[in-house]
């Protein structure tokens, strides 16, 4: 049962049914035993009538008996002695209506079952037994639980009418908001106004309006992305065709190679930028912090090192891993690398010729695990850090070309491992120092330090 409405009815409608039931079970049952003791008096009350005539027209009391359609339901004996018989009704056997001569009794005879009330004279000389069928107590029974429960056959078709008609009105702001829901066409993100819902309908509307607004700053991230990626492209391709015409109508030889070394550089700077816009779309996506493992920071950053080796010999800069204590947190050792190889590649991009970068694995003050890189770069100013975060921004008069997101990057792993990234200058006041810091829980640390390996020069 998928109906609400459904649901609701069938549920109140068998509540009432059970409790109904119930409260005519106790009922029925206090009002048989009321009246069973009710009959008892009036057996009691006849056996002391007939005791009082006892002695006077006792032979005569048939005569004077009313005629009633219950009357052959009850019978009575008025004994001499106890042994006997005296007077009887019609329908009274020969011998007596039950063995005990006091109070009452139950006794069968001719196939019934008699509630039967025993009560001798004043002077002990006569014994008068009056009984009633078992069937008028069960007749009275019947006709009580037949008029108690006569009201439920009508009562329950009207309580479910009803309730179709109030829970229906009640549900209707449910009806209405579906149909507002359905009017709306893709693009419509607008919130759901809540204040006429009812009180139990706004939790709801609450979280739709959250996903609403999710999905409108998703959408609208999802544009501005594809906007910027555009333009980011446009550049890099257009300048590959402006190279490759040149190299094609080139008259030298040195005009062509050096035409085509720049088609080269433009194609690398598209290449770089598909990586990084590849490498975001998997940081996404929701499945991106699933796997982790405990993961050596510093065993990491060795093998990010080894790769950035080639691009810090060009430019004669000597990138050092840093001694210290080896360190492991949990996360995804793919991403992490390419956290790290994000930070060593913006620091040899952006650092002059001939200078160091340094890569440090440790703990803070606080005992929170971490990973930094330092550069002799131009560094970034304070009102820029945390623009640069966001993607396809460059700070002007940089002096080297990159896709703008690198930081953007590195920002979102830390963001799926729960750390933080710091940007701040570098320890010796020149260039740049960015440290992503880890939570301490789940991390380990390793006191012996190992060789840190040196790339360039």
């Amino acid at each position: 049962m998928n109906s609400l409405r459904a649901r609701l009815i069938a549920g109140v409608v068998g509540l009432v049914t059970v409790i109904w039931l119930g409260v005519t079970l106790a009922a029925w049952l206090e009002t048989r035993h009321e009246t069973e003791e009710i009959l008892d008096a009036h057996l009691a009350q006849a056996a002391a009538l007939l005791t009082a005539f006892v002695g006077h027209e006792a032979d005569e009391l048939d005569e004077h008996l009313p005629t009633n359609r219950y009357l052959h339901k009850v019978t009575f004996q008025v004994w001499d002695g106890g042994r006997k018989l005296l007077v009887h009704s019609a329908n009274a056997p020969d011998h007596r209506l039950s063995a005990s001569d006091h109070g009452f009794s139950d006794a069968s005879f001719d196939g019934d079952r008699w509630r039967v009330f025993s009560q001798w004279s004043d002077d002990g000389r006569y014994l008068v037994q009056v009984g009633e069928t078992f069937d008028v107590r069960d007749d009275i029974s019947r006709e009580l639980a037949g008029h108690l429960l006569a009201p439920l056959a009508v009562a329950l078709p009207l309580l479910a009418l009803g309730l179709a008609l109030l829970i229906g009105r009640g549900l209707r702001p449910l009806s209405t908001l579906a149909d507002d829901i359905g009017r709306r066409d893709a693009n419509r993100l607008d919130q759901v106004d809540t204040a006429r819902a009812p009180s139990e309908l706004k939790p709801v509307l609450d979280r739709l309006n959250q996903l609403f607004a999710r999905l409108s700053r998703s959408i609208e991230l999802e544009r501005r992305f594809t906007a910027d990626t555009a333009h980011e492209l446009r550049t890099p391709l257009a300048a590959m065709r402006t190279h490759a015409q040149v190299a094609q109508g080139a008259t030298s030889v040195d005009e062509r190679e050096a035409a085509i070394s720049h088609v080269i550089e433009a194609t690398d700077r598209a290449t770089h930028l598909l990586e990084q816009l590849l490498t975001l779309a998997r940081l996404d996506a929701p499945a991106a912090s699933q796997s982790f493992v405990a993961c050596d920071l510093r065993q990491i950053a060795r093998t990010v090192l080894a790769a950035a080796a080639p691009a810090a010999l060009l430019k004669q800069i000597e990138v050092e891993l840093v001694e210290g204590p080896s360190v492991a947190v949990p996360g995804d050792p793919t991403l992490l690398g390419v956290l790290l190889r994000n930070l060593i590649d913006n620091a040899v991009r952006y650092s002059p010729p001939k200078v160091g970068v340094g890569v440090t694995a440790g703990l803070t003050a606080a005992g929170e695990p971490f990973v930094a890189v330092s550069d002799q770069g131009p560094g970034i100013p304070p009102a820029e850090r945390s623009r640069v975060l966001d993607r396809f921004h460059r700070i002007a008069g940089s002096g080297a070309s990159g896709s703008g997101l690198g930081l953007s990057i590195v920002a979102r792993i830390a963001e799926l491992h729960g750390a933080r990234l710091e940007l701040d200058s570098s320890p010796d006041g020149k260039g740049l120092g960015a440290r992503v810091v880890f939570s301490s829980r789940g991390s380990t640390v390793k006191d012996r330090p190992s060789q840190p390996p040196r790339a360039g020069r």
